[in-house]
């Protein structure tokens, strides 16, 4: 599990490098970025959780 979150981690960090979010033009891109965004983030706090480790609150 901890090698899941860990590339999960890994994998959003190339996202987000790729697809700067906050400065995409089309709304309903930026509109996907966000929610792609927001589900990845609920993803790795759930995993987090499991492994008992807390999620800090800035990152």
């Amino acid at each position: 599990m901890a090698k899941y979150v860990f590339q999960l981690a890994q994998t959003f960090n190339i996202f987000y490098h790729g697809y700067p979010v906050l400065a995409e033009a089309d709304p309903e891109r930026k509109t996907f970025l966000l929610w792609m965004t927001s589900y990845l983030a609920q993803q790795l706090a759930w995993t987090l959780a499991v492994l008992g480790i807390a999620v800090p609150a800035y990152m």
